[in-house]
Formats: structure tokens, C-alpha cells, sequence
């Protein structure tokens, strides 16, 4: 084994910044990595032209080397997805102890390794981790992974001159008929005030604009009418701005209305979702968000929307011997509930977002899913921007951000258990109840089981004449029909003027356009004044005040292959539970909590699909929210986490 010291004069060591769209792609044994066009970091450490694998250990003590190296080694095996000890054939030695001792080579020696490069720490030195190594310097390793669930679009990786700006991945491995997408070294990047998200693998929904990369939402015909994004959405920017890495776009349902089996998605294939026999349903809108997140372990957050468009029922055969429970306007809660994953949708002011497309704004707002109570919170603290009237200014000190935490404090007195929204799932309503009753008892909170209609009959508005939910029965489908019209006429122009044709959309979007043509201002006024008369009785007899939130039991059990009547014979009106956000603008966590079995008519054996409750807390309370769950789920020991594959809960 050859040792080499060199210092860093020697070593010309700098960061590269040339712009580049080259990739290449290295197997090694059964992982496949891709590396960028130009080298990383210019350390010349050989004279070879050919690319060869390396570890880089930054060391900063003057002492106990080998117990260092050990310490280092073992927490890259456990924690890095990227690295393998095929990187430890040659190591980079960064630290301030010269020579290596006896005892430290015999460690490295153990390891296989057959060269150690040994540099002082240095202000410009590498960052530990995996690398890839020739004449020309040292190149970071991605590691590929394929996606065969069909969750993403397109993979993205930043580019070298900005990490800013995206491009492409133009790589691929295993033979995959999937896209392949490349995640970083989680060994490369360090926390820290500014950049407390770094390193963080986020997938975003393809409603959001990424810089330098197509937004597609869902329709070719929205794809080939833009060029690339020239700027990225806001609360992208405020990702990669917080430290996070944007592995790719993830499929959305068509402009984020309502496609939700194989017979809709025309465009593009339809998400698979991992739960179960694998054939469940993956809902939308923000399907790849959640699939994605059921499946992969190697992603940790993904941004989506929230307020589809979804037909009331839908006809389940699964085996159950109950009817599926229908819901609708939830287009991250309702992925989330499929895929028994987290899915948050935050206070909403009901104003329209300028720099994503999502038609419809008065409901549809931006989110994020995710597989643990931890990752939310951590994510949302500092994602998730203050509401207005807050008196704590937004910034990452932490002493800031703690306080934030505290002014959004939630510890209710009253847990609302609506009737009308128990589950018709003997299985599911039991998961619940008793969940419900374990968070009341540790709150010392009273669980009450109301009626909306009953409350209703006796505290409703004198001009009210219907009962609760034939009041509200049309009014957000019908700002949906109208809203998604007139949003999209700017494009469905653009387009006819630019290729002399109308644009393709599935027909249920031409369903809910011709609907939106039709829809008369005054109807359009009367639906508008029903959100206000919800809002004002359900925050004045319901969500009362910061004390109370509500707790609805939640699950989704259809098939992704089933087929549903034609649009325009479908039922899209009604009103779920899901509306009291997307109406009010509360906060709404959907927080996985159990499965239950069903017998699957694919495998032809028991299988799980997964159970959740959806809770409801005070506009504002945003991280209050967030961290009540977490702060439950670790108090009493319960899973504050769920796993990928088949099962979120326990081994499958």
C-alpha cells in the first residue's frame, strides 16, 4: 500500500465552475453512479486519465487517528446511501497528523485499500465522502436509482456553475425502462444556520417552476407550448436557498384536477403506488409526491398542492364487504392517505399563488409530504413561512426559530370527532378511535363526538334553509368548474396561436372546462358568499378557538385499474371533510397511525393497506401543529415514522 503526502500548494486544489451537460455513468458491482462533466474539485492525486474510486476522510484532531478513522468509516456505512466500500480502494486523508501512524494503516490497510493520499486541513479542502478520481481531479459520485413506480417526470441535478440552476439527468443504468434519478452524498454537506435543509432530497410536484428545467403539469401540451424555466417558483427558491437538492419533478394529475385511474392519465403513465399488492390506487393530484415517498427510501421530502378536483364516489371491488369512503379537494392529503404516508397542508389566505400553476386558488395551495413526524417538523419549521399575524419576525437563528415554536404552541382542551366523517371501515374507525383516545388522555383533553348537521340546525345563519351539507353541496365544485376555465385560457390561446390547433387535454378536463364556460358570474358570486358563511359558522361553532382541533378517520382502498364512468356521468359534487381547509385556510396534517387487511384479488392473499387520521387545528398554528404530532408520537412511543414498501407499519 503506497502512501503519498502532499501539500496543498501541490495539490492545486480549487472548485471547478464550468457549466457543463456531460454525465457519465460507472457501475460498481450492483449500484450504478453518474458523475458530472467536469471534475469537482482539482486535486491532482494521479497521472491516470481513467476514473477510479476514492474516500475522502476530513480529520480534524491531532490525535487517536485510527479510533477517528474507525468512528468516520462506520458512520459513512450506516448513513450514506451513496457510499460503498468499493470507494475505500484509495483514500484521501485530510488531516493535520503527519506521518500516519502504524496502527491507522494497518485500519486502512484492513479496508482493502491500496493507495492513502494524505493533505493538511485547509480552507478549500474537500468535503468527506465518496468521490470518483482521475488526472483531471476529483468528481462527486450520485448514486442512481431507478424509478419503477413511474413517479417522476424528469430527474434534475444542479449544475456545476450554479447550484441555482437545474439541468437534465441525462443518465441511466440497470437497463431501467424507468427514468433514473441521482441523489448526492449525504456526507457532503453540513447543517447549519443558513443552510439547516442541506442535503435534504426533495422531489417537487411538476406544477412548480425549476430554473433552467421544463414545468409540464401534467399535459404535453403545456410542455411543448414553454421553454424552460427561467426562474423557479418561490418556494423552491426558498428550498435550495435553505440547503435542500432537488432530485427531480414528480407527476401530477393534469393541471392538478382530477385523474384517478389508469383510463385517465392519457399524457403520461399513471404512478404506482407500493402499499399493499402494489395495484392500490395512487390518487392525486400530487400522485408522484406521495408514490414516490411510498416507495424510495432515498428521498426524504416532496412538495406538492393541494385542492383537486375528484368524482364523490368511486366503486371499489376490493374485498371489503364495506363501501370506499369518497373524498375530494385534498390533492396532497389524499396521496398521502392512499400511501400511508405524512402530507401537510398549511394556512391558506385564500389568494392565488403567483409562480406555480395552480388554477383555482381561492382553495389549491402549496405542501409537502413526507415518511416521518421529525422530517416534517424539522422541514416545516423553517419552510413554512409565519402567518401575518405573527410578531415574530422569519429568520434561521435558531433562538428564532424556537421562539416561533412557542408562539405557535397548540396543546387543545378539545378534541371534535365528527359523526358525519366516522369511518364506514369497522377496522379503520376502531385504529382511530383509539388513536383519538390515546392523544386526548395524554393532552388531558375532552374527546367529543359531534354532529356537524345537529350543529348546524341549531346555529345556522337565519337566512340558511338546508341542512349543512346540501348547503355547501355544490359550492367547491363549482368555483372549481369556474376557476379552471378562465385560468387556462391564456394558455389554451397561446397554444392555438403558436401551433394553429387546440390543445390536448384528458376528458375530464375538457369535462370541467365546458362546465367553467358555462358557469354564470352570478352563480360564480353565490358559490364564493357560501365560503364565507362556511368559514364564519365553522369557526364560530366548531373550530372555536386555539383550544379545539378536530380529528377525522381517513383511508383510500380502490384499484389503479378500475374503470370509472365517463366524466360527464361521474358525481363531482358533495363535501368532504377535506373542504373545511381548503375553504378557511387551517392547517391540515394527514398523520399515518395503523393498516388494516383486505383480501387482494392480484395476490390472491391478505395484504395491508395503510389507515390515517386527518386533524384540523387553528389558522396560524402551523408548527404548532406539527410538532403536537411529533411531540405525541415520541412521548408515548409510537412509530413517528413509516417505512417504504408494502407496509408502512412492521415487517411485511
Amino acid at each position: 500500500m503506497a502512501i503519498h503526502y502532499l501539500d496543498v500548494n501541490s495539490a492545486s486544489i480549487q472548485k471547478n465552475l464550468n457549466l457543463t451537460r456531460t454525465t457519465s455513468v460507472i457501475e460498481l458491482g450492483d449500484k450504478a453512479f453518474t458523475i458530472q462533466g467536469k471534475c469537482d474539485y482539482e486535486v491532482r492525486l494521479t497521472d491516470s486519465p481513467h476514473l477510479d474510486t476514492l474516500t475522502c476522510f476530513v480529520l480534524p484532531r491531532k490525535s487517536n487517528l485510527r479510533d477517528q478513522l474507525e468512528e468516520a468509516c462506520l458512520y459513512y456505512r450506516q448513513n450514506d446511501d451513496v457510499f460503498c466500500n468499493n470507494f475505500l480502494t484509495h483514500v484521501l486523508l485530510i488531516s493535520d497528523e503527519s506521518p500516519v501512524d502504524d496502527s491507522a494503516l494497518d485500519l486502512i490497510k484492513s479496508w482493502g485499500c491500496l493507495t492513502i493520499f494524505h493533505l493538511p486541513v485547509a480552507e478549500n479542502t474537500p468535503p468527506p465522502g465518496p468521490y470518483f478520481f482521475s488526472a483531471c481531479g476529483l468528481y462527486s459520485a450520485w448514486r442512481i436509482f431507478p424509478d419503477d413506480k413511474d413517479a417522476f417526470i424528469l430527474s434534475t441535478i444542479p449544475t456545476q456553475d450554479d447550484p441555482h440552476i437545474y439541468q437534465n439527468l441525462n443518465a441511466a443504468a440497470f437497463g431501467a425502462s424507468s427514468l433514473c434519478v441521482a441523489v448526492p452524498s449525504r456526507l457532503k454537506t453540513a447543517k447549519s444556520e443558513q443552510q439547516p435543509l442541506a442535503g435534504m432530497r426533495i422531489g417537487i410536484k411538476d406544477l412548480f417552476h425549476l430554473k433552467g428545467v421544463h414545468t409540464g403539469c401534467g399535459n404535453r401540451a403545456y410542455r411543448a407550448l414553454h421553454e424552460a424555466s427561467s426562474t423557479s417558483s418561490s418556494a423552491v427558491e426558498s428550498v435550495l436557498s435553505l440547503g435542500g437538492i432537488i432530485v427531480g419533478k414528480t407527476k401530477t394529475v393534469e393541471f392538478g384536477c382530477s385523474q384517478e385511474v389508469i383510463g385517465d392519465w392519457c399524457d403520461y403513465s399513471y404512478p404506482f403506488n407500493a402499499r399493499g399488492d402494489g395495484y392500490i390506487a395512487a390518487t392525486g393530484s400530487s400522485t408522484g409526491s406521495a408514490s414516490s415517498l411510498a416507495a424510495y427510501p432515498w428521498l426524504d421530502i416532496t412538495l406538492g398542492t393541494d385542492g383537486e378536483v375528484k368524482p364523490e364516489t368511486t366503486a371499489s371491488v376490493i374485498e371489503t364487504n364495506v363501501s370506499v369512503p369518497r373524498s375530494a379537494g385534498g390533492s396532497i392529503r389524499d396521496p398521502a392517505v392512499a400511501h400511508g404516508i405524512y402530507g401537510f397542508r398549511p394556512s391558506h389566505d385564500g389568494q392565488q399563488i403567483p409562480d406555480v400553476v395552480i388554477p383555482c386558488g381561492i382553495f389549491h395551495t402549496t405542501g409537502f409530504l413526507g415518511r416521518s413526524s421529525g422530517t416534517m417538523l424539522e422541514f416545516g419549521r423553517h419552510w413554512l413561512q409565519p402567518p401575518s399575524n405573527n410578531d415574530v419576525s422569519y429568520d434561521l437563528d435558531k433562538n428564532k426559530l424556537d421562539a416561533l415554536r412557542l408562539c405557535q404552541y397548540l396543546k387543545p382542551k378539545r378534541v371534535l370527532f365528527p359523526k358525519e366523517y366516522y369511518s364506514d371501515h369497522e377496522g379503520v374507525q376502531k385504529l382511530a378511535e383509539e388513536w383519538v383516545s390515546s392523544l386526548t388522555t395524554w393532552l388531558g383533553a375532552g374527546k367529543l363526538d359531534v354532529s356537524i348537521e345537529e350543529t348546524w340546525s341549531t346555529t345556522k345563519p337565519t337566512s340558511a334553509r338546508k341542512g349543512f351539507f346540501e348547503t355547501f353541496n355544490r359550492t367547491f365544485i363549482d368555483l372549481t368548474y369556474s376557476e379552471f376555465w378562465s385560468y387556462l385560457s391564456d394558455f389554451r390561446k397561446a397554444y392555438k396561436e403558436k401551433f394553429d390547433a387546440e390543445p390536448y387535454v384528458c376528458r375530464v378536463t375538457q369535462y370541467i372546462w365546458e362546465k367553467g364556460r358555462a358557469m354564470s358570474d352570478a352563480r360564480k358570486q353565490e358559490a364564493l358568499n357560501e365560503v364565507s358563511t362556511h368559514n364564519d359558522w365553522f369557526l364560530r361553532h366548531l373550530l372555536v378557538d386555539d383550544q379545539t382541533i378536530i380529528v377525522v378517520p381517513r383511508y383510500k382502498l380502490d384499484y389503479r385499474d378500475e374503470y370509472l364512468p365517463a366524466p360527464e356521468f361521474r358525481s363531482f359534487e358533495g363535501f368532504d371533510s377535506n373542504y373545511h381547509a381548503s375553504f378557511s385556510g387551517i392547517p391540515n396534517i394527514i398523520v399515518p397511525v395503523g393498516q388494516c387487511t383486505y383480501h387482494s384479488k392480484i395476490s390472491g392473499k391478505e395484504e395491508q393497506f395503510p389507515v390515517s387520521v386527518s386533524i384540523f387545528a387553528p389558522k396560524g398554528k402551523d408548527i404548532g401543529l406539527l410538532s403536537l404530532v411529533h411531540d405525541y408520537l415520541t412521548a408515548n412511543a409510537l412509530p413517528a415514522s413509516v417505512r417504504t414498501g408494502p407496509t408502512a407499519f412492521g415487517h411485511a
